[in-house]
């Protein structure tokens, strides 16, 4: 099995979240050169990986196994409500949020087709 490039892994998850990278790299106190810098590291770390996970409401567990929780272990509590700063923000993330709703329709109806066949 190929090994992941986690920095590339990042940045996608980052574009498709629709975070702004520039509120993205402010609070993670970095500049936005080394926030892309970081991008290109192909081991980066899972601590960096987390907190921009947290930052961008993304469960890297999903992509990487070394972030899954121990078998067994107990369920972490809920994440509080996503805020939003601005309205452009919010119109941002809705548009983001009705792509992908979009996306899934165009799936699930692709497989009824496929399953009506």
């Amino acid at each position: 099995m190929a090994k992941q490039h986690r920095g590339e892994v990042v940045k996608e998850a980052v574009l498709k979240s629709g975070v702004k990278i520039t509120k993205l790299y402010q609070e993670l106190g970095i500049s936005r050169p080394t926030l892309y810098r970081r991008f290109e590291e192909p081991n980066l770390s899972f601590a960096f990986i987390e907190q921009v996970g947290a930052l961008i409401r993304h469960d890297f567990a999903q992509d990487f196994r070394e972030l899954a929780p121990p078998v067994g272990s107990a369920v972490a509590e809920p994440t509080p409500a996503y805020q939003l700063d601005t309205l452009d923000d919010c119109k941002n993330k809705l548009l983001h949020v009705y792509a992908l709703y979009t996306e899934l329709q165009e799936k699930y109806a692709a497989l009824l087709a496929e399953r009506s066949k």
